[in-house]
């Protein structure tokens, strides 16, 4: 199953943002700073049907930087604290938290928090920040026919979400020759509840899936985007919500025979593919 949290949801757009921030006269916010990705749901597969199930819950994760390197005291996620060694590593340049572990999984239908409130204790100081949770999107819709001839533009819409922004996935298989094919994740950050991708995206015999779109809650990942943590540094605080998915898909041209290769290929982690978008084009 690709949704494997790596180190929310978030890690190539935020590193990015961050390293350009961390740039910045340190006078200006503090002598650390952090991002931290909150992911408020499971998704995955269970047996024996496999159905997709979404479980309630919220995963906590994200990094600490400085100079000196702080040392986390704890994370205080509500009215939960991580403070065991086991949530928290060092490694050259930064510390890493995650929760390991599902807050509140599996017992209650809707967030007991709004907004959720983040503390970062270290012997520098604390950062802290508050963010709300993103409504979910209620339907996503794609303009294209089941098969597409070469060149034909493909819109992927949405509605019933206010998020702060959108980060628009799928995954595109195509051949590169008799024998040989190549496939590669799409992703796209935007603001707004609908993206095109023009056609000359598709040019050769393939095809598009795993469609996803997923709210996120936090500052516009752009350079000189502005913290949503503060205190003594400053911080990145992001909330994922439930993604809307479609199992479609989409032909282009005379599609691939699969069946001449021995495997297909895995797409990536959707978080993995996300957090490091988020994390570059923050300069992090």
């Amino acid at each position: 199953m690709k949704k494997v949290i790596v180190s929310f949801l978030f890690l190539f757009i935020l590193t990015t943002l961050w390293n350009c921030d961390n740039e910045r006269d340190q006078n200006d916010f503090g002598s650390q700073s952090a991002i931290v990705f909150v992911q408020h749901y499971y998704t995955g597969r269970r047996a024996p049907d496999w159905e997709r199930i979404y479980i309630p819950s919220v995963f906590v994760w994200g990094d600490i930087t400085g100079n000196p390197l702080p040392e986390i005291d704890y994370v205080q996620v509500a009215d939960k604290k991580l403070s065991d060694p086991a949530h928290i590593n060092y490694y050259e340049g930064n510390v890493h938290f995650s929760s390991y572990e599902r807050i509140w999984s599996d017992s209650i239908p809707e967030p007991k928090f709004d907004p959720l409130t983040i503390k970062i204790k270290t012997d520098i100081g604390e950062i802290e920040g508050s963010i709300t949770v993103p409504d979910t999107i209620e339907s996503l819709t794609i303009s294209a026919d089941d098969t597409i001839q070469f060149g034909t533009p493909v819109t992927i819409s949405w509605s019933g979400s206010d998020a702060d922004y959108y980060y628009v996935y799928f995954f595109h298989n195509w051949l590169e020759g008799e024998g040989y094919w190549l496939g590669y994740s799409r992703d796209t950050i935007v603001t707004t509840n609908s993206i095109t991708y023009d056609g000359s995206r598709f040019t050769k015999d393939g095809d598009i899936s795993e469609f996803e779109v997923y709210p996120i809650n936090g500052p516009l990942p752009e350079p000189g985007a502005e913290p949503n943590m503060d205190g003594d540094g400053y911080g990145y605080l992001y909330l994922q919500n439930l993604e809307k998915s479609s199992d479609r898909t989409i032909v282009i041209g005379a599609g691939i025979d699969y069946s001449i290769f021995e495997k297909r290929v895995v797409p990536t982690s959707v978080q993995e593919t996300m957090q490091k978008k988020i994390k570059s084009r923050l300069g992090l």
